[in-house]
């Protein structure tokens, strides 16, 4: 028998009672049904069963985490070492206690030399070791792994990401510059989101008026000026800081929040709802914020965690060209910007630059991929999915 096809009353009376339980009552019957969940509830369930999300959410926590904590606990701080002396403690490479017993950040430097200036050094038994040699022009170079706290007699020191130039500790400027950086997303974020909801609700409300109008043509007009413009303009007015800087970059970035607010608006305001409240003699404001917006609360929640990274790399963009943050306050681009002279040409402080370029990359990608999860949970053509 199909488990489709219904069964007569004399079929049911056939089947073994001890295989049923029977309820008296409707309220018994209603005991054995699953409790509903709400549409976030299976938003969030979805998101938690992609892997990828929530590998990214987990990168994000940690980041966050050690932005937070790391600079607090150190016991260095973004100025580095006063009244010392800078030539012993600058451009130290990185050593960390455990992964140096394996031959991994144990504070040395690889640099390549001429094997006739190797004694010219004057280098002791165990404060150096070559790894390769090569010919060159005529000349025999080798590489030489020098164990600079040795050489320097500080083997007491532990640097996790070495240190820079000026002798300034770059694990704590690194997670500094991780929070300057995720601060300044956040603000840009925030505006955005605050603007474009505004902007493409009240748009997309009286859409096909002559509001609807002006307003549209402002956008475009907008959105014709590249952004980098309005950036260096702003700036000839207005010191950079974290705020600044923030609202500098969210001056262009809400319009794409505000068409997409604006597209739904325009699909959502004739629906029976909408109809339903404006009969009952509900207000525009009442409407737009009580009807509207919490149905595309779901596509603001996406924008949003994309526009996250997109303001950090605009930041690092602006810092790797000379206008960003100043050195004082170090964002994860100020730190880049800062290590280009001293890996120019040369490969030898390359951590410098690798360090937090990672650190950076990570955050993008991290941010980039919950935004994925995010969209593909919140989106209901994706609910049997």
């Amino acid at each position: 028998m199909s488990p489709k096809e219904l069964l007569t009353p004399e079929q049911i009376d056939k089947l073994p009672k001890d295989l049923f339980e029977f309820y008296k009552n409707h309220d018994d019957a209603e005991g054995i049904t699953t409790k509903p969940i709400s549409f976030w509830q299976d938003a969030m369930r979805r998101l938690f069963k992609n892997k990828i999300a929530v590998v990214s959410l987990f990168f994000i926590g940690l980041l966050l985490t050690m932005s937070i904590i790391m600079p607090e606990v150190s016991e260095f701080d973004l100025v580095g070492r006063v009244n010392e002396d800078l030539t012993v403690y600058a451009q130290l490479p990185p050593r960390i206690p455990v992964l140096e017993k394996i031959g991994l950040f144990d504070g040395s430097l690889t640099v390549e030399i001429n094997e006739k200036t190797l004694p010219e050094l004057g280098l002791k038994e165990g404060e150096y070791k070559i790894v390769g040699s090569f010919e060159r022009k005529g000349n025999t170079y080798i590489e030489v792994k020098e164990y600079t706290y040795k050489i320097l007699d500080i083997e007491d020191e532990y640097y996790f990401f070495g240190t820079d130039i000026l002798a300034r500790d770059i694990w704590t400027r690194v997670w500094y510059g991780t929070r300057i950086s995720l601060l300044i997303g956040i603000y840009a974020m925030l505006i955005d989101i605050l603007i474009g909801v505004l902007y493409g609700g009240i748009a997309g409300f009286f859409g096909g008026t002559i509001v609807d109008d002006i307003m549209m043509r402002i956008l475009e007009i907008l959105y014709g000026i590249p952004s980098i413009v309005i950036l260096f303009i702003l700036f000839m007015f207005i010191k950079p800081g974290i705020v600044p800087i923030a609202i500098a970059i969210a001056l262009t970035g809400w319009i794409s929040v505000a068409r997409m607010v604006r597209a739904q608006f325009l699909r959502l305001r004739d629906q029976e709802f909408v109809l339903a409240a404006r009969t009952l003699g509900a207000s525009s404001t009442r409407i737009i914020f009580k009807h509207l917006v919490p149905n595309v609360v779901a596509q603001i929640v996406i924008m949003a965690s994309f526009s996250i990274p997109s303001a950090i790399f605009y930041e690092a963009f602006l810092a790797f060209i000379g206008i960003g943050l100043d050195i004082t306050r170090p964002s994860l681009g100020v730190l880049i910007n800062n290590a280009l002279p001293t890996t120019y040409g040369a490969m030898t402080y390359v951590y410098q630059l690798v360090i937090p370029s990672l650190i950076l990359s990570l955050l993008m990608l991290s941010i980039n991929l919950l935004g994925n999860g995010l969209r593909d949970a919140l989106d209901p053509r994706m609910r049997n999915n």
